[in-house]
């Protein structure tokens, strides 16, 4: 037998045994066993209950030392074996471990109880808090130890008696084992539903957006319905009611509207928004009333240009009409006319790693210092072929500091999980000494052979998910609970989002979007059309994502006794609640219809798919800071005095300190929403 550094024997063999001996922490996927990950998980679990418990009777007075540093460091070899089960389930294929993931479900919700639930460390915590609370303005509190309790751990200690309130420490017996049967029932369905949906977008040959974009070039029209109504008609069961998602709907909608009247709120929605920016339902209702109407009437608008375009096109039939499989086919004709540019026309300049290490990095480089070194020895260790592994460090040369790991796994894959997302393979954080590890995951289509040329949807995405894990890699934060992308769901977009701006600025432009054969730059007329295009099209990306993002808080702000009981509704509540808000869903479908909703109904967006726009307040409130108070000589930001203010004041903070204050702190105002409603044409 093996111990591990948190006592817990396992076998010799089991990889888990022992932390990961690549560097940083890096978790050797070739070295697993997937017959190790369930006892690792256990053993877990059982070391972690037992740290718990360490903390929970210790007699002293609660201090930083005995109860937040112990508390921050505890759960090492759970979260190592979680990592590795949660990558390989979302990016690779493994029927045996998405089966693993449904069985360890509930008792993963239990554990997860075990700490909410504790009174015991919830009075810990509360004592620290009064401390803090009673103490006089500008003067230090020190706890039973002597030490300070600075800005930073106040904050920490505050937040988790938040949590532990919002998650029911005070409930009574019943009501607590009725929480906990909740809580287990919720956290089984979610991983049913992921693994559901993803089976059928694989076997639709969709991808997880409801309009997909190989409808841009798909002829001829009923060829468009054809592929439309496969993608749509994802987790309705089809003929033999295979896949179909609507009763675990139907009963996550019940169980969170349960959940929430028993913590004592009216519905999920405002549980999820007691933790967030937003803070309110009343505040994220009344911006999505805000942009809906001025979005609905830019896409009716488009929708007749692109209707007589289609009445004009010698190949529609008769008895066609204009539809949502058409839009994206005749949007981007109207695109190629007015600025000349097409996905067919910039491909062979958007070759997959020039935009990574040309433009993605290339930028960072400049905003921040930061550089980039390849460490294929490491890539071998990644669970497939292609997952390469960056080491990056804060400054030029080989011995500049290293800040963390990028690894990027761009390629789509059989099993591997719909979109684009980022995660950490290892969290970091002064307490600890560790250096993140975060992983990029993209769907790109890897070609048989030769390069890998995007769209410039694929580009954005790209520069989209480094934002995230910018997030991480600058971060600063003593704790690991804080540390990077670790701040409420409305604010953690910001960052990603902001960092798309970069894609087409000039200098960065210029670096990455080479001819794949050539090595010529994109040709400055064509580049010009390409910034130029301004809110075109915005019409139906913004009526599509706030029809997503209304679905969500329709299902969200239900009492218990308000969510249908068939079925069959499903489809009738969708169309009522997206009528009721103001959008024609017969003529711009939700990005996401609910029965692949994964980001609400699989992951951590339940009631804060609205994060997206109302981080984008302070993304377009943050370019035009960049623009004008941040530049230097005409460079549009790209420089290091303005990436340097936003990494000190933002990017490293996490959720040390309130988001409010890091923004105010970076531009010295707060957002205006101004710049949002121009850049998506709504003023």
């Amino acid at each position: 037998m093996s111990e591990t550094t948190d006592g817990t024997d396992l076998p010799e063999s089991n990889v888990f045994a022992r932390p990961w001996p690549l560097d940083l922490g890096l978790p050797g996927f070739t070295a697993v066993d997937h017959a190790d990950i369930e006892p690792a998980i256990r053993a877990g679990m059982a070391a972690e209950r037992r740290e718990w418990e360490a903390i929970a009777t210790n007699e002293a007075e609660p201090t930083i030392a005995n109860t937040v540093n112990a508390l921050e460091r505890s759960g090492e070899l759970l979260e190592r074996a979680l990592t590795v089960l949660d990558a390989l389930t979302s990016a690779t294929d493994c029927p045996d471990l998405d089966e693993l993931e449904e069985v360890l479900a509930p008792e993963l919700a239990a554990h997860s109880d075990a700490y909410h639930l504790d009174s015991r460390l919830y009075e810990r915590f509360k004592t620290l808090d009064d401390l803090v609370a009673a103490a006089p303005d500008g003067e230090e509190t020190r706890d039973a130890d002597g030490a300070v309790i600075d800005a930073e751990t106040a904050r920490l200690i505050r937040l988790t008696v938040e949590e532990f309130e919002r998650n029911g420490v005070g409930l009574d017996e019943s009501e607590t084992d009725a929480l906990k049967e909740i809580n287990a029932r919720v956290n089984a369905l979610k991983m049913r539903f992921s693994i559901l949906v993803t089976e059928a977008m694989h076997a639709a040959e969709v991808s997880n957006v409801t309009v997909t974009p190989a409808l841009a070039t798909t002829r001829p029209h009923a060829a468009r319905l054809s592929l439309l109504d496969r993608s749509m008609n994802r987790g309705l069961g089809g003929h033999d009611g295979a896949g179909d998602t609507r009763d675990i709907v139907l009963e996550l909608a019940v169980l969170r509207a349960e959940r929430a009247a028993l913590l004592g709120y009216p519905h999920h929605a405002a549980l999820v928004a007691a933790e967030s920016a937003a803070r309110t339902t009343d505040a994220v209702r009344e911006m999505l009333a805000r942009l809906t109407p001025p979005a609905m009437a830019n896409a009716r608008r488009d929708a007749q240009i692109y209707a007589a375009r289609m009445e004009n096109d010698p190949e529609t039939q008769e008895g066609e009409t204009f539809g949502p499989a058409d839009w994206p086919f005749y949007e981007a004709a109207e695109r190629k006319d007015r600025f000349g540019v097409d996905d067919e026309v910039l491909a062979p300049y958007l070759e997959l790693w020039s935009v990574v290490v040309n433009g993605v990095f290339y930028a960072a480089n400049r905003l921040y210092g930061i550089t980039f070194h390849e460490r294929e020895d490491l890539a071998e260790h990644m669970y497939a072929p292609g997952v390469r592994v960056w080491e990056v460090h804060d400054g030029e040369g080989p011995e500049a500091p290293v800040l963390g790991l990028f690894v990027g796994d761009y390629y789509a894959r059989a099993g591997k999980s719909g979109g684009a997302w980022m995660d950490s393979l290892v969290t970091g954080s002064t307490l600890t000494g560790r250096r993140p590890v975060v992983i990029n995951c993209c769907n790109i289509e890897q070609p048989t052979s030769g390069p890998a040329l995007l769209t410039w949807d694929e580009v954005i995405t790209c520069f989209h998910e480094f934002g995230h894990a910018l997030h991480a890699l600058l971060s600063e934060t003593r704790y690991p609970s804080a540390f990077g992308t670790a701040v409420p769901r409305d604010v953690v977009e910001f960052p990603s989002q902001l960092n798309e701006k970069w894609a087409l600025h000039p200098e960065v432009l210029s670096s990455y979007a080479r001819h794949v054969d050539s090595g010529g730059p994109l040709p400055t007329d064509l580049a010009k059309q390409l910034r130029g295009q301004g809110s075109f099209g915005q019409g139906y990306a913004t009526t599509e994502y706030l029809g997503a993002a209304l679905l969500d808080q329709a299902w969200h702000t239900l009492a218990p006794g308000e969510v249908p009981g068939d079925i069959r509704e499903v489809e009738e509540f969708e169309h009522r609640a997206l009528a009721a808000a103001g959008v024609n869903d017969a003529l711009v479908p939700p990005r996401y219809r609910t029965t692949y909703f994964s980001h609400i109904f699989a992951g951590g967006y339940s009631a804060a798919y609205y994060a997206y726009i109302w981080s984008e307040v302070m993304d377009a409130d943050a370019i035009a800071w960049f623009t004008t108070d941040g530049a230097i000589g005409g460079d549009l930001g790209l420089n290091r005095k303005a990436g340097d203010t936003f990494r000190r004041e933002f990017l490293a903070r996490g959720d040390s300190r309130d988001a409010s204050t890091s923004y105010r702190a970076f531009t010295g105002r707060d957002p205006s929403i101004l710049p949002l409603l121009k850049r998506r044409g709504l003023t």
